[in-house]
């Protein structure tokens, strides 16, 4: 129990406005917190099912070339779940190549 209201409490952790600069350094959107529009999933196609790391991190790519800069709400809406089986962090390494390589074919350089 303690140990759950000390998750519910934390502090946000890469979680700030949107900025198309910030976003090729890294994934600060919390996808568990994302509200998208069906007609702009729909546009972009949903996610690339070719990716299997980077996935949102492609989606926000490409919704931001679609509809222009992502709103940023400054609420809690959601808690995103960290632990050492979560893909991001036991196959941290292919997370990474994917990441880099997502940003690459939108950005085109990695800063």
């Amino acid at each position: 129990m303690e140990r759950d209201r000390a998750i519910a409490i934390a502090p946000s952790a890469w979680v700030e406005p949107f900025s198309e600069r910030r976003l090729a350094l890294r994934c600060f959107i919390c996808q568990p917190a994302t509200l998208i529009r069906r007609t702009a999933w729909d546009a972009v196609h949903g996610v690339d099912e070719t990716l299997h790391m980077a996935m949102d991190y492609d989606l926000w790519w490409r919704l931001l070339r679609a509809f222009g800069p992502l709103e940023f709400v400054d609420e809690f809406v959601a808690v995103n779940r960290e632990h050492d089986q979560t893909k991001t962090r036991s196959r941290r390494r292919l997370h990474y190549r994917e990441a880099i390589d997502v940003v690459h074919r939108h950005h085109g350089r990695c800063r």
